[in-house]
């Protein structure tokens, strides 16, 4: 498995003749070290229209100084990205007759920017060979704050034709002090007369030219103020943009197995997903039902997943309140082993999909529409076509409520329900989507639907868990262990949990559907 490190730093831009200031003016730095100066050797790999550079990731092999292996580094926020790190010998060879062995990245580098590449082959697209000296800054306490490292750069690129530049960067690396670290020593250099670095890595920087006269970005940049005179498909479009962003920079953290990595790319497909149906009649229709079965059923591998670990969490709580004369049992043993499992399986299943054609195809797909010329009816003024289609919205959510209500409780009032939740989703992320057209307004629609959201979704949680305990005090009755008793009193409370949800919802509803909320609409 790879290393992973969080790389907080700063470049600047200095003249060859640049003389670095004293360092240890720095408030909080005791020393300023200098390390013994390395050379270092990378080859950088991507594409050929160089499809990871585009979204500012680094995928090398260097050898020289302490950290020498494969390294990919994925972009985090401006200034940070994440550096995962393998020893040189993680990676394959590659016989060429002309020379020789040439070493081929990792395959689980390969594997984790596979949504960049998609299909394309990696190569070698740059070499570089940097002198570097390096100084560490200490506090009192000798703790390490940051690096400093001045680094002299020769650089090629490799293939069809071959561009050569060198040129002298300081490089500001936090280590374990705080950002005012930084701060102080990027004012110090500035002030020496160095200057913010105009490419986020040296790569970018020899690059440049190649990037520039490319395709640029898989995404386009959204326009920086939405109207309601502007297309109301460049404002969809744009709200379309942000979630594929969220779903590509997820992809690598689901397949490395990150914190709420599923979450966020599963949110993303939900969103996108929403968006398209409601604002269907804005896009080609065989496109939008093509994109809502391939992002339904990306979801759907997603949420085995993801459901068992957020089950696994309020079942760890759940058992933990009961009063100990009512664990009869290993039941926290038994819970865990059942959803364990389901988290294993769910996560064979989201890395199954992720590693399709068919999502690939998916991830194009969306890029192609984000991209796409609009429709006729996409030229519309956004504040002529939105708000009809929100109002479609609204009255959807309104009749499964009203048809949940004329049933008497009970599984089929529950599916109802569950579909009047799907709704009120819909409904939120469509008013966020016209908020920046109509503020507040949209912004009161979507706390409505979002209230709604809630009351369902606590509804909808205990109706699966109720379901979830049936089974297993079944099975353990079957086998005569003591638990099941504790799993029917859990079972117990999950039924009055959820029919508390329900009626706090109907007693919230004539609030939530009040006309103020969507006046606008009209």
């Amino acid at each position: 498995m790879a290393v992973a490190v969080r790389e907080i730093e700063r470049k600047y831009a200095v003249t060859p003749s640049f003389v670095l200031p004293k360092l240890g003016a720095v408030s909080g730095v005791a020393t300023a070290r200098t390390r013994r100066t390395v050379t270092l050797e990378a080859t950088y790999y991507d594409t050929d229209d160089l499809r990871l550079a585009r979204n500012r990731i680094t995928l090398r092999r260097r050898t020289g100084g302490s950290d020498a292996g494969w390294h990919l580094k994925l972009p985090v926020r401006v200034g940070q990205r994440d550096e995962l790190q393998l020893p040189l010998d993680a990676g394959g060879g590659q016989i060429e007759p002309a020379l020789g062995t040439r070493p081929t990245p990792p395959a689980e580098f390969v594997d984790l920017v596979a949504v960049y590449a998609r299909g394309a082959q990696l190569r070698p697209v740059a070499r570089l060979r940097t002198l570097r000296t390096a100084r560490r800054l200490r506090d009192a306490g000798g703790a390490d704050l940051a690096e400093v490292v001045d680094d002299q750069v020769s650089a090629q690129t490799l293939g069809a034709s071959t561009t050569v530049s060198s040129w002298r960067e300081i490089e500001v690396e936090l280590v374990d002090g705080g950002p005012e670290v930084l701060d102080s020593v990027g004012e110090l250099l500035l002030a020496a007369g160095a200057r913010a670095a105009a490419d986020s890595s040296k790569l970018a920087r020899l690059l440049g030219p190649a990037l520039a006269a490319g395709p640029g970005p898989d995404l386009p940049t959204a326009p920086r103020r939405l109207r309601r005179k502007r297309p109301a498909g460049e404002v969809v479009q744009a709200y379309l943009v942000e979630q594929v962003r969220a779903l590509l920079a997820a992809d690598p953290r689901v397949r490395l197995d990150e914190p709420e990595a599923v979450h966020r790319m599963r949110v993303a497909c939900r969103r996108a997903r929403s968006a398209l149906r409601i604002f269907a009649p804005l896009f080609p229709a065989q496109t939008i039902t093509h994109l809502d079965t391939e992002l339904r059923d990306l979801a759907a591998a997603l949420s085995g997943a993801r459901d068992a670990e957020v089950q696994l969490a309020y079942f760890d709580g759940r058992v933990a309140d009961l009063p100990a004369a009512l664990v009869a049992g290993p039941v926290h043993a038994v819970v865990r082993a059942h959803l364990d499992a389901g988290m294993a399986a769910g996560r064979e299943q989201a890395l199954e999909m992720l590693r399709s054609d068919r999502y690939l195809a998916l991830v194009d797909s969306l890029i192609e529409l984000v991209r796409a010329p609009l429709t006729k009816a996409a030229r519309k003024p956004a504040g002529t076509a939105l708000p009809v289609l929100v109002g479609r919205a609204d009255r959807g959510l309104a009749r499964r409520v009203g048809a949940a209500a004329r049933l008497p409780v009970g599984p089929d009032r529950d599916e109802l329900l569950h579909t009047a939740r799907k709704q009120a989703k819909r409904l939120r992320y469509a008013a966020e989507i016209v908020s920046p057209l109509y503020g507040a307004k949209a912004s009161d629609l979507a706390d409505a639907a979002a209230q709604a959201q809630e009351l369902l979704g606590i509804h909808q949680d205990a109706t699966v868990a109720r379901d979830l305990l049936r089974d297993w005090g079944v099975a353990a009755q079957a086998e005569g262990d003591a638990t099941a008793f504790t799993l029917g009193v859990l079972l117990g409370l999950e039924e009055c949990r959820g029919r508390m949800a329900e009626r706090d919802f109907f007693d919230a509803w004539p609030q939530i559907s009040a006309p103020r909320h969507r006046r606008w609409l009209q």
